[in-house]
């Protein structure tokens, strides 16, 4: 069956009288309907199979079939056909009749065509009133998410038969008859006054999660997008809404937050542990090659005192040992720099800022607002780890000429800004997978309970942000641990 396409309406006018048909074509056409006349059932019989309309104005009494009998044949294809009776012998029985069999009302001979336009007018809104319910109600019934209507009171007006799937019942007349109120449902004390305080705030609600119970007692988490709706005073005469079952989602968003957990807890003890290593290596380096270097160039001092003649070798000798102890310094201050554990905190990155600025050339600047940070080991090396990496990759990539390192301590929080001149980092690069040091900064606050931000313009420099609550790790809580 076709549908023809028109906004007034499609209508099918049938009458054997042809001096009737035609002045009723031609007025509901100058109306703005779509109007096709036929002059017999037979053909209008087969326009109905071929054709899909929205209103049928037959003549009641025709020769091969009379009005009622084709109404009840076109109401077989097309349910939904708004179907009115026109007949010249109007009684109450013929009434009756007519809208026992399903017509949607009836007019009297001779037509009164303003009648019969106030008439058409109506039955097609009706018509698509009635196409609007159905589409509705089709949604409603088939929807796989879970729609509902509820008193201000909780007490279900209508629910669909997703609904009663996802609290576990086997359909919406025994949910409402086992669910008195709807707050009943909710884990959380207090939700169902909640969930009407935030319609009442913002006149919807989207998004909201909450757990509930089902019918065996178990709960399930739901998510929850409803509105108000209102009568013309601005009462509310009902809430309506849609659930999903996010039971699933919330299981997988734990058990990713458990993954994540475990995750830094491991990063957190192997970043501990490689800590842990280089100072055993950094001590075996210094106990034992440092001591062989040490020792061979004493030995190579009294070797020269005792063959004058081998001056030039022993002093080429002897340089080159000095070579070697320096080198040994350098590994040992990478591994681990003394001064971090001798001196503290400020006093190794005052050393690493002149180191970057003698091996690299670039201007670098340490602003510093106390001349002493004593804090946990694990946040100091924390934060010079961190300095580290970010002068590094202002080395590698800024193509900067200056960068400015700022460190200051509140009472509860230590703040350390790092700052360059030069290209810039992309928002690609930033949130690119591949950028392990990026990544290993960052777990480093996290782990720390900080906040860690790094933000770039084009031409204009990158600035890393790095927050860490001291408190947590000491500070201001205990006397070992301050800024001053």
């Amino acid at each position: 069956m076709k549908e023809k396409n028109t906004d007034k309406g499609c209508l099918l006018v049938v009458d054997d009288e042809i001096g009737s048909l035609n002045p009723v074509c031609e007025f509901l056409n100058k109306c703005g309907y779509l109007v096709s006349g036929c002059s017999s059932t037979r053909e209008a019989i087969g326009v109905l199979e071929e054709e899909r309309y929205d209103l049928l104005l037959t003549d009641l009494i025709m020769p091969e079939m009379d009005g009622i009998e084709l109404m009840k044949n076109a109401l077989e294809m097309d349910p939904f056909l708004i179907c009115i009776i026109m007949t010249g012998q109007g009684t109450v029985q013929t009434a009756v009749n007519a809208i026992k069999s399903g017509a949607f009302d009836y007019i009297l001979k001779p037509l009164d065509m303003r009648r019969v336009q106030q008439l058409v007018s109506r039955a097609v809104e009706i018509r698509r009133l009635r196409e609007a319910e159905q589409k509705y109600r089709s949604i409603f019934e088939n929807s796989i998410g879970g729609i509902y209507q509820t008193t201000s009171d909780g007490i279900f007006v209508t629910a669909n038969r997703a609904l009663a799937r996802i609290l576990g019942y086997h359909s919406p007349e025994e949910m409402m008859l086992h669910i008195q109120d709807a707050g009943q449902l909710y884990l959380q004390k207090n939700r169902r006054k909640e969930f009407i305080s935030f319609i009442q705030k913002n006149n919807i609600v989207v998004g909201l999660e909450s757990q509930v119970y089902t019918k065996d007692g178990s709960s399930i988490w739901i998510s929850e997008d409803a509105i108000a709706v209102y009568n013309e005073s601005g009462n509310v005469l009902y809430y309506e809404g849609c659930v999903k079952d996010i039971t699933d989602y919330k299981r997988a968003e734990e058990d990713l937050r458990i993954s994540r957990e475990q995750l830094r807890s491991l990063s957190a003890y192997l970043q501990s542990a490689r800590e842990e290593e280089r100072m055993h290596i950094a001590r075996e380096i210094h106990d034992e090659l440092g001591q062989v270097l040490t020792a061979l160039r004493m030995e190579l001092s009294w070797l020269n005192g005792k063959m004058p003649g081998l001056a030039g070798r022993t002093k080429s000798m002897s340089d080159m040992i000095d070579s070697g102890i320096k080198t040994v310094q350098k590994i040992l201050t990478a591994l681990r720099p003394n001064l971090l554990d001798d001196l503290g905190l400020i006093a190794a990155i005052e050393w690493q800022v002149e180191e970057f600025q003698k091996r690299t050339g670039i201007t670098c600047e340490l602003i510093a607002d106390k001349k002493e940070i004593n804090l946990d080991r694990d946040v100091a090396i924390a934060v010079y780890r961190i300095l580290q990496e970010a002068l590094t990759n202002i080395a590698k990539h800024a193509n900067a000429t200056l960068a400015r390192v700022r460190l200051f301590c509140k009472p509860d929080q230590l703040n350390m800004e790092v700052i360059d001149n030069g290209r810039g980092i992309t928002e690609e690069r930033i949130s690119n997978l591949q950028s392990f040091g990026l990544t290993g900064m960052r777990e480093r606050v996290h782990i720390l309970g900080g906040h860690f931000k790094i933000a770039g313009v084009q031409d204009n420099g990158t600035e890393l942000t790095i927050t860490i609550p001291i408190w947590n790790h000491g500070g201001i809580h205990d006397k070992n641990y301050h800024c001053r």
